[in-house]
Formats: structure tokens, C-alpha cells, sequence
């Protein structure tokens, strides 16, 4: 049996996972409507700075979801995280 300090650490530190994970969907969420926006911006970019602005926004908003993403995957192998975590795949 767990000493009632380690049940409580172990408690909150399960809170600060969930509190991780849900922050982390709503950063995923965020940075699909971003891409989505960027991706909208670029299909109706005009003239020639609109463009290369367009790509620069496009790009970003790429390499941020991928980034999130990345961070989900990792979060999400962690033991513990799914009931599954550290398993094969």
C-alpha cells in the first residue's frame, strides 16, 4: 500500500498529465484551423507579395501542426498516458 504521499503525488501528477493532453488537443485544434486559414490565403493570394507572403504562412502553420503532432505521438507512447502506452505497436 502506497503511503498517503505518494497517492497524492501520484494523483496530481495523473491531473498534470490530463491537464498536458487536453492542452495539447486544443494546440492541435488551433493549429489545423491556422493551416486551414493559411491554406485558404494561399489559394486566393494575388500578386506577387501576397504570394510569397501567403507561402511563408502556409509553410509555418505546416511545420507547427507537425511539430504538435510529434508532441501528441510522444505524449501519447508515454506509459500510462492510454492505458497502453509503452507498448508495441
Amino acid at each position: 500500500m502506497l503511503p498517503q504521499f505518494n497517492r497524492r503525488a501520484h494523483a496530481q501528477a495523473a491531473l498534470g498529465e490530463a491537464s498536458e493532453r487536453k492542452q495539447l488537443i486544443e494546440d492541435v485544434r488551433q493549429a489545423e484551423r491556422e493551416w486551414a486559414l493559411a491554406q485558404w490565403h494561399f489559394d486566393n493570394a494575388l500578386g506577387d507579395d501576397r504570394i510569397d507572403y501567403a507561402i511563408f504562412t502556409l509553410e509555418a502553420a505546416e511545420k507547427k501542426l507537425d511539430m504538435l503532432l510529434k508532441q501528441a505521438k510522444w505524449l501519447w507512447k508515454q506509459p500510462g498516458s492510454d492505458g497502453k502506452g509503452g507498448q508495441g505497436e
